[in-house]
């Protein structure tokens, strides 16, 4: 049966344009379990991959992530929209078929000769209809239509642009979760170092019982963050696979990335280069740009109501008449059988003009214009909303690549710090609590500074993000 009803709609798809190919969703989405999930050919990441780059998984996402993918077959819905709307410049042709048939049977007959008949009837007819004018309503619906289906471009092309910096994100989110499992299994050795020579002094009697238990808990601290930063990374692999449109939403354990980026040398243009290249590029004001030119011809289309229509008509009939006579007391008619045949051709020329409504047409244009003065304000507003945003991502970026080398001057001076602090406390001459303080600066300086450089990467993906600048997967399509 559903082998039957695919072929029947395919069937009436190539009727009327042939039928869509396209790459069908996962088959593992059709399990209702996981583990006994169907198993889907295709392969989002390839297998020899031994290090996923930042531009490989935005290309893959782009490639694979099933929302994504869906708003192509939005947009294809919408031109097929506007291309429906060619159909009001065609004539309309019907045709239409009858058959009837009169049997007559006389009863209770008196002096008079009365016969049985069997009529019979058949027609066959074509009428086209053919809207000549219409007060260009069917050219505003058609425009309307067309930027309807551009929004449509629009907001596939803001989707592209928020998928990217999404990955864009998940990614540097996984390279801090490396820097910080990295810090906190550097620290857990520090501190195990100093357990070791702990217990060897307080064996001798050299050192306090509080000097061991210090450095245990300091283990066990150091440890807390790894376990941390371990469920950490995995959470943000596990983002980034979902993104990428992985069905498992895991990547292998084996696979590497890409370092973090160094702090740039190079300054960025004029803030007012990122204004005019977002307000060119962005494709969610683009979308409510087309939304107010579709309100516009849709306030058009109202005004042409008050027009007259004309229609040119025309159609082409044949039909077939039978008669059989048949009297059952023998006596039969001259002409037992009769029939003819007609062929008729017809066509006119029809117009109407509503001349009043009820006020109805008055009200729909004052809804059409609320509708137009409603779509300038949100373009208004979205406009003020991207100034906002470029702005905020250029100073943020700024703002992240000054903390980005404070800090890395800070760990400079923190790490040469520790080292005195730590051999004085071999030697006797600081405090354990100093040592303890000096640590934590250490550790503290190195967090910073990796969190610094993931907030410059951000920062970078969503000043690319702001302007739409960034250009992967700007040209994919689909067949």
């Amino acid at each position: 049966m559903k082998i039957l009803n695919y072929a029947v709609a395919c069937m009436s798809v190539i009727m009327f344009g042939g039928c869509l190919n396209y790459t069908p969703p996962p088959i593992e989405t059709e399990s209702d379990t996981f583990t006994k999930q169907k198993k889907d050919p295709r392969i989002v990441l390839p297998p020899d991959t031994k290090v996923l780059t930042l531009d490989m998984a935005q290309e893959l996402a782009i490639a694979n992530n099933p929302s994504f993918e869906s708003k192509y077959h939005a947009v294809q819905a919408a031109w097929d929209a506007y291309r429906q709307r060619f159909s009001s410049y065609m004539p309309t042709i019907t045709a239409d078929y009858g058959f009837s048939q009169n049997i007559g049977k006389p009863t209770d007959i008196t002096n008079t000769t009365q016969y049985n008949t069997d009529s019979r009837t058949s027609s066959l007819g074509f009428n086209a209809s053919l809207l000549v004018f219409d007060g260009l309503q069917r050219e505003m619906k058609l425009l309307k239509a067309r930027h309807e289906a551009l929004g449509e471009e629009s907001v596939r092309e803001d989707a592209r642009r928020l998928l990217l910096k999404s990955v864009a994100e998940a990614y540097n989110n996984i390279l801090l979760q490396i820097e910080n499992n990295r810090i906190a299994i550097t620290d857990r050795d520090f501190q195990l170092k100093q357990l070791k020579d702990a217990q060897y002094k307080y064996d001798a009697g050299a050192v306090p019982l509080s000097d061991v238990l210090n450095f245990k808990v300091k283990v066990n601290q150091a440890t807390s963050n790894q376990i941390t930063a371990e469920y950490s990374y995995n959470a943000y692999r596990y983002l980034l696979a979902s993104l990428m449109g992985i069905t498992e939403s895991s990547l292998p354990e084996s696979l590497k990335y890409s370092p973090i980026d160094a702090i740039p040398e190079e300054t960025l243009p004029d803030i007012n280069i990122y204004l005019d290249m977002a307000l060119n590029n962005r494709p969610d004001l683009r979308n409510y740009r087309e939304a107010l030119e579709a309100a516009r011809y849709q306030l058009y289309t109202q005004w042409g109501a008050y027009s007259p229509n004309l229609y040119l008509n025309g159609g082409l009939g044949y039909s077939n008449n039978w008669n059989h006579y048949d009297n059952r007391s023998g006596n039969y008619p001259a002409a037992r059988h009769s029939y003819y045949n007609d062929r008729t051709y017809n066509w006119s020329v029809n117009s109407e003009w509503v001349i009043f409504n009820g006020f109805s047409r008055e009200l729909q244009i004052r809804q059409a214009q609320s509708q137009v003065y409603s779509a300038e304000f949100n373009v208004a507003s979205m406009w003020i909303t991207v100034i906002q945003e470029v702005r905020t991502a250029y100073d943020t970026y700024l703002q992240n690549v000054k903390q980005a080398k404070l800090f890395k001057e800070t760990l400079q001076l923190v790490t040469k710090q520790r080292d005195l602090v730590e051999e004085e406390y071999k030697a006797g001459n600081k405090e354990l609590t100093r040592l303890n303080e000096a640590q934590r600066d250490l550790v503290e300086a190195e967090t910073n500074l990796v969190i610094a450089l993931v907030n410059v990467m951000n920062a970078r993906a969503q000043l690319d993000a702001s302007t739409n600048s960034n250009q992967i997967g700007a040209n994919s399509k689909k067949d």
